[in-house]
């Protein structure tokens, strides 16, 4: 017996020796930066640098793709990406899919391997389009902090050049260069085993070497990504007799355009010197805030009005705002409650104190609401995400809203654009249009009669350029916006430097929520967050504890219950996308794109794993 349980416990502690360290043993990717560089014959070639962190030893690391989509995947090699010493490896090939596995030596540190391989036919062209559907990352691999992604293509693609990015990280950031050749994205915080998938989108003449197939697939794409067939400019060549007057008229039009920008498109001078200031400039509604910092419909402006008030609501007792969390497997998803007040509920109280805008938005979170009690940000975001015809229901409301916020901002203040601009502009651009459909009815009339007519063409196509740019260049503040606009700025400063926060009187950290209603609508809750964290550290002062917020679990409010509100930016970051994202998937837009959840459809895939 004693023998028996002896060797016992020897087992039991071999088996915890081991799996312990096989649990200490983990690595993730910081960064991954590729490269698919698109060649006229369909090939892509990819390069990638991966970054491992390891915590641990390791030895070994593969990289597996499935050959969906494509006709072979042909590996070139396996690099340190430092230091440029190839590396062992074997190809590891399989019915459906091909792998490369690598060799190296890794102990607590990180290490950057560079992978090149090549797709063979991973773009298909169709009579209207040419599509290159690509997982860029596996369907099983480690969480990636950073991937950055740049896809170029043989030659310019002016007319289509879409990217549609699918993935279940956050929406992150999106470019497309000037000459319309090449696109780069980057997003953060990939969870592991979470695929990230590419849907681009151009003509199929930039690969020349590519014979389309005999269908038009373009608006069953759209369709899939829901949007409609985007529409293209096409120039009208115009002929005869009208080219010599329509050469004197373009030119004309193009020295009044620069006429036009000096005199009514810069932006008027302003006697305003101060760097920063303390106190909010103008004590205005959130949602008008949203409205006034901004010459036209800004998304990202109204998404941050729109959650402010809703933190204004709760500030003046209309709601109560309380921390909860979701925890699901090895995870925990904080988020906002928001629970309805007596005072919400009162029809005298709410028509006294809120004004209609207020009272709109306090309206939409009781239809939102599954219980009438309350509402959360998660049943906010799940309410703004869904799709109703061609737009998000956050669009929708924002569309609506953000137009009605600017006429009345306008009539109880003043006008947010100069009105003498905004006629200039408005002629100028009539005046355009004008001068373009007269070019082309003079150039059908006349076409048949001399070739001179074509001498007008350019100033035809540069005329509506130079109308459509008036509407943006000749835009600008009315004197009294934009002096509230360098104010707000100068407040946004003094919000964001801790330097001069620290100037400000120890009152500050009485009225903190008061400041973080601006602050959300500034795109710098965060900040000033941090800020005040740091600032009640270094004076060991205690912040006045909002009436209208309970921390989680009951638990005493503090310092680290700045956190929860951390969180408003993110879902600023995420309503925001709602819309741009509808906007590219309109066939109203030749060039955009946008973050989803969807997808899965594309070609490749496959794992990586290390050890």
């Amino acid at each position: 017996m004693k023998r028996s349980g002896w060797v016992l416990g020897l087992v039991l502690f071999l088996i915890f020796l081991f799996a312990g360290g096989a649990y200490a043993k983990s690595y993730y990717h910081p960064r991954i930066v590729q490269s698919f560089l698109l060649l006229d014959d369909g090939d892509v070639e990819v390069t990638e640098d991966r970054y491992f962190s390891f915590e641990g030893s390791f030895s070994w690391a593969e990289l597996r793709i499935l050959r969906k989509g494509v006709e072979d995947i042909q590996f070139e090699g396996v690099w340190d990406a430092q230091s440029g010493e190839p590396l062992p490896h074997e190809i590891l090939r399989e019915a459906g899919s091909v792998g490369i596995r690598w060799s190296y030596r890794a102990q607590d540190e990180v290490r950057a391997f560079r992978i090149k391989y090549l797709l063979k036919g991973a773009v298909t062209c169709y009579q209207d389009v040419a599509q290159f559907y690509w997982k860029v990352i596996e369907d099983q691999h480690a969480a990636i902090l950073e991937l950055e992604s740049t896809f170029t293509l043989p030659r310019p693609s002016p007319d289509l050049f879409k990217l549609f990015v699918h993935t279940s990280a956050e929406p992150g950031e999106l470019t497309f260069s000037d000459d319309r050749r090449t696109v780069r994205f980057r997003v953060q915080n990939i969870p592991a085993d979470s695929f990230v998938e590419v849907r681009l989108l151009n003509s199929p003449s930039v690969f020349s070497k590519v014979a389309p197939l005999p269908e038009k697939r373009y608006e069953a794409i759209l369709e899939e990504e829901r949007r409609f067939a985007s529409r293209e400019l096409r120039a009208f060549w115009l002929g005869a007799l009208a080219g010599f007057l329509l050469l004197a008229l373009g030119i004309f039009y193009l020295v009044l355009f620069v006429v036009y920008y000096f005199r009514y498109g810069k932006e008027p001078k302003i006697d305003y010197q101060r760097e920063y200031e303390q106190e909010p400039p103008l004590d205005i509604a959130p949602c008008f805030l949203g409205v006034a910092l901004s010459q036209k419909r800004d998304n990202s402006l109204l998404s941050r009005a729109f959650l402010a008030t809703i933190l204004d609501l709760a500030r003046r007792g209309f709601l109560e705002v309380r921390e909860e969390e979701r925890k699901g497997f090895l995870t925990k998803k904080e988020y906002l409650v928001f629970r309805f007040s007596e005072k919400s509920r009162n029809k005298e109280a709410v028509s006294r104190e809120l004004n209609r805008f207020e009272v709109e938005v306090l309206d939409l979170l009781f239809k939102i609401s599954k219980n009438g009690e309350q509402v959360s940000t998660l049943d906010i975001e799940s309410w703004g995400k869904e799709i109703r015809g061609n737009r998000s229901n956050f669009l929708r409301f924002i569309e609506g809203w953000g137009r009605d916020l600017r006429e009345e901002f306008e009539r109880r203040y003043f006008k947010i654009l100069d009105p003498i601009s905004e006629r200039k502009k408005n002629f100028f651009t009539v005046l355009g249009v004008l001068y373009f459909i007269g070019g082309i009815f003079l150039t059908i009339v006349l076409s048949g009669f001399s070739p001179a007519v074509f001498l007008g063409v350019p100033f035809l196509i540069l005329a509506l350029f130079l109308a459509l740019l008036g509407q943006r260049v000749l835009r600008r503040w009315s004197r009294e916006a934009a002096l509230l606009f360098r104010r707000f700025m100068a407040f946004r400063k003094f919000l964001t430097d801790f330097s001069l926060l620290r100037e400000a009187p120890p009152t500050l950290l009485n009225i903190w929520d008061r400041y973080l209603i601006y602050a959300v609508v500034l795109g710098v809750a965060e900040k000033l967050l941090k800020n005040l964290r740091r600032y009640a550290e270094e004076t060991h002062r205690d912040l006045v504890v909002p009436s209208w917020y309970y921390p989680a679990h009951g638990v005493a409010f503090n310092l680290a219950s700045l956190d929860a509100f951390s969180g408003l930016d993110a879902l600023s970051h995420r309503m925001e996308n709602m819309a741009n994202l509808r906007q590219a998937l309109s066939s109203s837009s030749s060039v955009g794109g946008g973050f989803s959840s969807g997808g899965g459809g594309g070609g490749g895939g496959g794992s990586s794993s290390a050890g």
